[in-house]
């Protein structure tokens, strides 16, 4: 798939397959995140690659138990808004069944004399965005969220995440 299909059929997945995902696709995504640009070319960011399901169910139940009744309680207030917090029910309940999570992460590395965090974000979304589109023109469904930030505590104890990490999305 060309980059510009890619990019114009991409969609947040919410109701993802339970197929495995081989090892050489997870490798593909990832590399080509670290095509991205970062500042300096500084490469501060990490990926943090999860297919233990123990470890995806650990996190999963977490994050649903964090989740489930902040999204219920969200308005929908149009067809748009419906469907999208539906979605986000449903991967709710069913992340636990996901083959994979990739959790996105970055340390403050630049500049080097005085690192500071805020460009660990120009780092990490242009990764992010790259992760996606390569996913979506390899076949693979992939939903951007920032689920992690309800859990982390969880997710860091259980994937041993330093705290010096920051877990972006």
């Amino acid at each position: 798939m060309e980059v510009f299909e890619a990019m114009s059929t991409c969609r947040a997945m919410r109701y993802l397959k339970t197929d495995e995902v081989s090892t050489d696709l997870i490798e593909q995504v990832i590399t080509a995140a670290t095509w991205a640009p970062s500042p300096g070319n500084s490469q501060g960011r990490d990926f943090v690659i999860v297919t233990d399901k123990e470890k995806i169910q650990t996190i999963a139940n977490s994050i649903e138990g964090s989740m489930a009744a902040r999204v219920a309680s969200m308005d929908r207030p149009d067809k748009s808004h419906r469907l999208m917090l539906d979605g986000t029910e449903y991967l709710l309940k069913t992340l636990k069944s996901c083959p994979v999570l990739i959790f996105v992460c970055g340390k403050p590395i630049y500049p080097h004399e005085s690192p500071r965090e805020s460009f660990v974000w120009s780092s990490i979304y242009p990764a992010a965005q790259n992760l996606i589109l390569a996913a979506r023109a390899l076949g693979l469904g992939t939903v951007f969220t920032t689920f992690q930030g309800v859990a982390e505590p969880t997710i860091r104890e259980t994937l041993e995440i330093p705290d010096d990490i920051l877990m972006v999305a």
